[in-house]
């Protein structure tokens, strides 16, 4: 491994204190104190833009931009609104210059995750139930800050290993820490003090053979896989395509999701049918 466990602890250590409007509106937001979360959110500019990015964004849908925090705060809902902040935590660490996902936008990508995975975990369960998990969810999309800085350090070997080596991110990721993006999330969730079953459902997340005893855990799990897989599928997130091996047994699993089964599975049979025409040319 060319990045040990510790230089990775050390990297999350390395994210600058909260700013103590962050922490106060944390913590109205747990006491349900939207108006005072309100006013905390509105004492830091670079806090406010950031939830103002996600609520404006075309995953939420508004004609009209949405301009104040109290309001924007009731669109989320208070869960999703921690996850956000949550998120905001871990993005401290973000780049000043993104080295490897230039062209990635981040809060779109951000917003789309959590906003598709709240939709999808209620449609499957219950909204009792996103509640629980709603911390997990905000952790993953952030730990790609966390990639893209401990890769770009590593910026010259990662792009020799992509055009000699033929290896993609993700198998660059596993090669360099010897984890995935979602083991990786999990050390995160931990720096963050999420609660152990929040910790625990990140890496279940990969769903690597989605052989989960929990029937609950097994259907986030399994439904999470599947948004994220159905995200990364889109043009605009493709690079980051790589951190997650499709496994199509969660289709059995997360089965009130018809409209994204239906998508992938179009999807993954065009991209089988693009690969046999690519073999078949060579």
């Amino acid at each position: 491994m060319l990045i040990s466990k510790l230089e990775i602890i050390k990297k999350i250590a390395e994210i600058p204190p909260l700013p103590q409007s962050v922490k106060d509106t944390i913590h109205y937001l747990k006491i349900g104190e939207l108006q005072k979360a309100a006013d905390s959110a509105d004492s830091d500019i670079v806090l406010k833009q950031r939830i103002s990015k996600i609520v404006n964004s075309a995953y939420f849908g508004f004609s009209e931009k949405v301009t104040n925090t109290r309001q924007m705060f009731s669109i989320m809902g208070l869960e999703m609104a921690r996850g956000v902040l949550l998120s905001y935590m871990v993005t401290l660490l973000m780049p000043k210059e993104w080295k490897l996902f230039k062209d990635l936008d981040f809060e779109e990508f951000q917003s789309a995750f959590l906003n598709y995975s709240k939709d999808a975990i209620i449609l499957e369960l219950d909204e009792v139930t996103y509640k629980k998990y709603s911390d997990s969810i905000a952790i993953i999309p952030a730990t790609i800050c966390l990639v893209d800085d401990l890769l770009g350090e590593k910026f010259e070997q990662v792009q020799l290993l992509r055009e000699s080596g033929g290896l993609d991110y993700g198998k660059i990721l596993k090669r360099f820490t010897g984890m995935t993006l979602f083991e990786l999330a999990s050390i995160v969730a931990k720096k963050w003090e999420l609660d152990k079953e929040n910790v625990e459902l990140v890496k279940l997340v990969e769903c690597s053979s989605c052989f989960i005893k929990d029937r609950v855990k097994k259907i986030v799990g399994a439904t999470l896989h599947l948004e994220f897989f159905y995200l990364v599928s889109k043009p605009q997130f493709f690079e980051l395509n790589s951190f997650i091996e499709f496994n199509p047994e969660v289709l059995k699993i997360a089965i009130k999701n018809y409209h994204l089964h239906i998508q992938i599975l179009i999807m993954i049979l065009y991209l089988l049918h693009k690969k046999q025409h690519h073999l078949t040319e060579v």
